[in-house]
Order: C-alpha cells, then structure tokens, then sequence
C-alpha cells in the first residue's frame, strides 16, 4: 500500500535522459518506485495520462524571505510547479539584522522582501527556521547568508574598508550562519553595503563558506560596462577561497553591451576546465526589478535611512548626483546612463498617494510633474522614504537565449513578491520556459529544460537527495500539461497564475490538486549538508 500513485504519465527523471511512459509511486514522503504499478495499491491517486511527470522544480534565486512568513502557501511559487526555493541571493538575507546597521537594512530591503506587515521577530538563521516551522510552508526553503546583512550588522553601511576586528566578527557571522545550515554567502556588489567591500574582504568571507562545503553567489558589481571585469573577479574570488562560484542572472545590460555574455559564458566555460566549479542562473525575461535607489550613485546609499533621505533632498548633493550619472564613477554600474530614464518603470510605491505612478515610465511620470527625471525620482524616493521599485528594461532576446542555453546555465526566478504590481516573473517563470522557450519556440528540448530547473539545480546547489524522480529521493513532483502550460503574467497584470500545472507534490503531500491548491504544507526546511 503506497501513499500515493501517480499513474500513466510521461516522467522526466530530471536527469536530462529521455521520458519513459511509467506510474510514480510514493510512500513517507519518499519515492519508492517507478515503472508499471498501475495495479498497485495507494491511498490516494493523480492520473497524469497525456500529462508530463517532472521532478518539482527549484527557484534556485528568489527574495520570498518576509513573503514566506505573511503567506505560506507561496502560491506564486507553488502554482508554477516550483516546490523548492532558495533565498538570501544578491547579498540580501532575512538574517542577520541586527547591530549598527540592522535598521538599515531592514528599511532599505523593503522593495526587496515586501510585506512590510511583518514583524523580524527572528536574530539568526535558525530563529528565522523555527519561524517556518512554526507557521508551516507549501514548499521547502533553503537559504544562503547575504553578505550585505552581515557587513550591516558589523559595520553599518560605511562606506570604508573592515578593520581586522570587523572582518573576524564578519567570518565569525557566515560560520553561525553555515553552522545554522546556510547552503553558502551570496554578494550583491551594486547595492549598499556590499558594493563598498573589496575583492580581498570577499575572499576572507567566501573562505568560511567553502571550508564548511557552501558556494558563493554573486550578483556582479557591474552588469552594465564592467560585465567581464566583474566575471572575473567573481572567479579571482572563488579561485582564492577555495569556492565554488554562482553567477546570479546572468545578462549584459544595455544595448551598446549586447553580446558580451559571449565573452563572459566562455571564461566561466574556461574557468570549468580549469577545475572550477561555476554556474549561472538566469529568468526568461529582458526587464529586470529592484529598488529605484540602487540606480543612482553608491555614496547616495551611506550610512543610515535618514542620511540617504537627507542627501536625496539636498539641491547640491542632486547636482553631485546629476554629474556622476552623466561622466559615471569607477566601479560603478551605471545602469540609467545605459538603459535611459524612458525604460525605467516605477513598479512600486509605499504609499496609496502616489500609487497611481505604477506601471508609469520614469520619463513620462517627470514630464507629466514638470521636472526633470533626477528630480522627480528624488522627489519621489524622498516622500516614499525610499521605497521605492523599479523595472527596468535590460537585455536582448539573443543574449537570453545564449545564457538559458548554456551547459553550466539554471532557473531563478529572482522573483520579488513586493506591492501589487511586481515583476511578472514572480508568477510565471517556470510555465514561461516550458510554453515559450520549449514548446513554441524549441529552444530548449523539454528534458534539458527541466534538468535546468530540477536536477541540475539540486547538484548545483548541493540539496542532498532532491531534484530527481528516483527510488529514496524525496517526493517533490510536477505534473503538467505540456501542450497548455504556459505564464499569463503580464508587466500590466503580473498577478496572474499560470495555466496547464495540474498537479503538485511537495514531500509526498498533494498541493495543487486538479490546478487548485489544496491548502497542504509538505515543505520542509533543508540545510547544508555538512561536511
């Protein structure tokens, strides 16, 4: 007697070997079988004949930190077919948020995280855990420590180098974290504090992540001119500590940078002969999203809320400002020179006053007021005290399809479930891959597809027993329509579900049920494996 059979469908191990048409058959959470059990008996059944059988897939990439405290379900995920997400990427983390920048952090992540409702009622990793377990969760949460938080929580956000004091306090903060069962350190070198530190501070940190078996992904210092500059330094960094190294959303930015992912997929191909272990991730969309503050020059964010309110409503500091994103500043990613005010979004305001700028470009919202777009977003940012989100027009198609593509490339949605209009991404970029990219367009074959968002994600990641449709590995499922799946959020109307995922199996619980959920926590809590 089996929990549960799933029968008669087309299953994709996620190794990336061909289908075989074969029943499922799960018993505590685990896979027990696979082959023809059709006769066999089970409590509970899901017939996926006609339907594709997948193993569920990782959001290797996401920021569902506050999101999965306010809403456990994580539909947005969950209705996708995701049933494992990683958080703490691009050097932001639920933990730690105390010490000298603690406020800060938690404040300037608020068009990061969202759901400003919650309360951190957590210090460190396992409080944030045991807040999870408590609450329960639709689907597993693995996290990363952000080097962001830890640098706040040492140092503030200075803008200067660690003392040595400093630096030991950071190391001894990343190994509570890897102690904790953080999968590794994640940078985010074009936000504050993390684009203040060095190579050598990243190595030093990096280091305590690898000796306990974790990896370290970065979100680059600069995507826009200084792309293989700061490729390379992401491997100086994973060379020197010993690391392996995780590319996050993986693009050039810019149409004068179009084409450069070349260049940077080849180091990173040389960088695997070489004996390092390297990956990137990327999500199937040209616009990306964060915070309007991270657009303007990196001395902007110093210090605490009130300096960067001060500075933003300052007439001589808004002429610095105005100067450097004209002539640019060494090592900074000057995103809005690339891009052009006339492709940033305002996705996202704090306040109903100025909600109805959402959806407005910035060079049409400012023209409508009668200022120039610099002051108009500092106008903004400073009545919204900074929160503030942006989507902003960022890549090619091409330069999409040549990172989706490559051998060493997985799927993150990078998703931010941040006010009512947030990236499409959030609610559709798994289906959007499998309709758009594999079905309609055979960009990728359907078993490397899914490798990419199963498989090769789990060894990627180091999820021990996760990612594949094999005997004694845990019973995360996707069952879909692969002649129908496919995203329906839109930049308009990005709340939207996708169509075509029938059925869900989180930890052999049944979570979406005939495409509807069914109000099941299975997800678990998964650390490092250690050592």
């Amino acid at each position: 007697m089996h929990d549960l059979l799933i029968t008669g469908g087309t299953v994709y191990d996620g190794s990336g070997a061909e289908p075989i048409v074969a029943d499922v058959a799960i018993s505590n959470g685990r896979i027990d079988e696979i082959g023809e059990l059709a006769s066999q008996l089970s409590r509970e059944r899901i017939d996926a004949s006609g339907k594709t059988v997948a193993p569920g897939f990782i959001d290797v990439h996401c920021h569902s930190e506050l999101a999965l405290v306010a809403e456990p379900e994580a539909q947005s995920k969950l209705r996708q077919g995701v049933t494992t997400e990683i958080l703490g990427n691009c050097g932001w983390s639920a933990y730690p948020h105390h010490g000298p920048g603690g406020r800060a952090i938690r404040e300037l992540s608020s068009p990061i995280f969202g759901h400003p409702e919650v309360d951190w009622e957590w210090q460190d990793l396992n409080d944030y855990f045991d807040v999870l377990v408590r609450r329960g969760t639709s689907v597993n949460v693995a996290t990363l420590v952000g080097h962001g938080n830890v640098r706040a929580a040492v140092m503030g956000l200075d803008n200067r180098e660690p003392t040595a004091s400093e630096l030991e306090a950071m190391k001894a903060a990343v190994q509570l974290a890897m102690d904790h069962g953080a999968l590794g350190i994640s940078s985010g070198l074009a936000y504050p504090p993390g684009v203040y530190a060095s190579t050598d501070e990243l190595v030093a940190l990096a280091e305590v992540s690898a000796r306990n078996g974790g990896l370290y992904a970065t979100h680059l210092r600069d995507q826009v001119d200084g792309l293989v500059d700061s490729v390379r330094e992401a491997l100086d960094v994973g060379r020197a500590a010993g690391s392996q190294v995780a590319i996050s959303h993986h693009k050039s930015v810019g149409r004068r940078n179009y084409g450069v992912v070349q260049e940077t997929l080849a180091m990173l191909d040389q960088a695997s002969r070489d004996g390092l272990a390297v990956s990137s991730d990327i999500y199937p969309y040209l616009a990306g999203s964060s915070s309007m503050l991270m657009l303007l020059p990196p001395w902007v964010w110093a210090d605490d809320l009130e300096s960067v309110v001060r500075r933003l409503d300052d007439p001589s500091q808004r002429a610095r400002m105005a100067l450097d994103l004209d002539t640019g500043l060494p090592g900074w990613e000057n995103r809005v020179k690339a891009v052009g005010w006339e492709n940033v979004v305002v996705s996202h305001v704090g306040s109903l006053a100025n909600r109805y700028l959402e959806g407005e470009t910035v060079a049409a919202a400012s023209a409508a007021a009668a200022k120039a777009p610099l002051a108009f977003v500092c106008d903004l940012l400073v009545e919204e005290r900074c929160d503030v989100g942006d989507l902003t027009t960022n890549s090619c198609e091409s330069d999409l399809r040549s990172v989706l593509t490559h051998d060493l490339t997985v799927v993150g949605s990078d998703g931010l479930d941040v006010g009512e209009r947030p990236h499409p991404r959030q609610y559709g970029t798994f289906p959007r891959i499998l309709g758009t990219y594999v079905r309609d367009e055979a960009v990728l074959t359907m078993a490397t597809a899914i490798r990419k968002m199963s498989g090769q994600s789990a060894d990627t990641f180091g999820l021990s027993g996760m990612g594949y449709l094999r005997p004694g590995y845990q019973a995360d499922v996707t069952v879909f329509d692969s002649a129908t799946v496919l995203d329906r959020a839109t930049y308009d109307d990005p709340r939207q579900y996708p169509v075509g995922i029938d059925s869900v199996v989180v930890g052999g619980v049944v979570s979406i049920a005939g495409g509807e959920s069914t109000g099941m926590h299975g997800g678990r809590i998964v650390r490092r494996s250690r050592k």
